[in-house]
């Protein structure tokens, strides 16, 4: 009797392992994508988690720096001895780094001096003073490029107390001058100018100011009698002046209307300091005022 107990209990638990193999025999595939899915679920997460963090470190890193976005002007000395330095920063790129031109004049003191300028770029460096801002300026493009002359990189420090900008190198000493703002320039124009024929008014309408001193500009005028001609004319900043007078060259780029034989109106001139007036004397003698 005891034989039977047992061996009907032993047939029992046979049965049991027989059932339990064949449930996870039939389930092993079930299992093994459920981890597949966690672990999936898991990896999407901390993707997730890092991308937050690179966007936190990219936002903090296009700090736009408004509190240097002046014209410093005074001087430096170079191979050509002591030279005039207006140096305007205009403000930063999306990426952050500052904008800046690097204009140059002869000083009284050392005449024969030429006129020159180039853009330059800034990446702010680390400092342990909140009224010192270190910045490692390298040129990136010419604007007026007299023969012989080359860009020349610097570190400078701008003191925010005492509105200055210094450097070793160079002997760089510049002092706040004038404001580098050119918004005052976004106006509607009306003028005159010397055309070879037709009418002698002309409408200027300057429509974007970048922070690489570029501006972008409608020229509209009437070549002939009850025919206009507009083009967009392209301008960049060349110099401000201690005074805040800002010259800037223009460029025909792309005609929006046009008459035969029409040819682009390039020109240069200063804008009076807060951007109202702008005078070309020569060429065409263009004058124009805020419409």
């Amino acid at each position: 009797m005891k034989r039977k107990i047992i061996s009907a209990a032993v047939l029992a638990c046979a049965m049991g392992l027989a059932a339990t193999a064949a449930c996870s025999d039939n389930n092993t595939d079930d299992y093994l994508s459920e981890i597949v899915t966690t672990a999936t679920e898991t990896e999407t997460t901390t993707t997730v988690t890092t991308t937050e963090a690179t966007t936190e470190a990219t936002t903090a890193a296009k700090k736009e720096y408004p509190e240097l976005v002046n014209t410093y002007s005074g001087t430096y000395v170079a191979t050509q001895g002591l030279t005039a330095l207006d140096f305007s920063v205009f403000g930063t790129d999306d990426e952050g780094v500052i904008q800046a031109l690097f204009s140059f004049h002869e000083d009284p003191a050392n005449k024969g001096v030429p006129t020159g300028s180039y853009l330059m770029q800034g990446t702010v460096k680390d400092s342990d003073d909140d009224d010192i801002i270190k910045v490692e300026f390298t040129g990136s493009e010419w604007e007026k490029h007299p023969d012989t002359y080359h860009i020349l990189d610097f570190t400078g420090e701008f003191d925010l107390k005492n509105g200055t900008l210094t450097s070793d190198d160079y002997e760089i000493n510049l002092k706040k001058s004038a404001g580098a703002d050119l918004s005052i320039l976004l106006n509607s124009y009306d003028g005159k100018y010397t055309p070879d024929k037709g009418d002698n008014r002309i409408k200027f309408n300057i429509e974007t100011a970048d922070v690489h001193g570029e501006l972008q500009a409608v020229f509209e005028f009437e070549p002939e009698a009850g025919k206009k001609a507009s083009f967009i004319s392209v301008g960049q900043i060349t110099n401000i002046a201690p005074d805040g007078r800002i010259t800037a060259s223009f460029t025909g780029s792309e005609w929006m209307e046009k008459t035969e034989d029409q040819k682009f109106i390039d020109f240069e001139g200063v804008f009076t300091a807060d951007g109202r007036n702008f005078n070309e004397t020569d060429g065409h003698h263009i004058n124009l005022y805020v419409s």
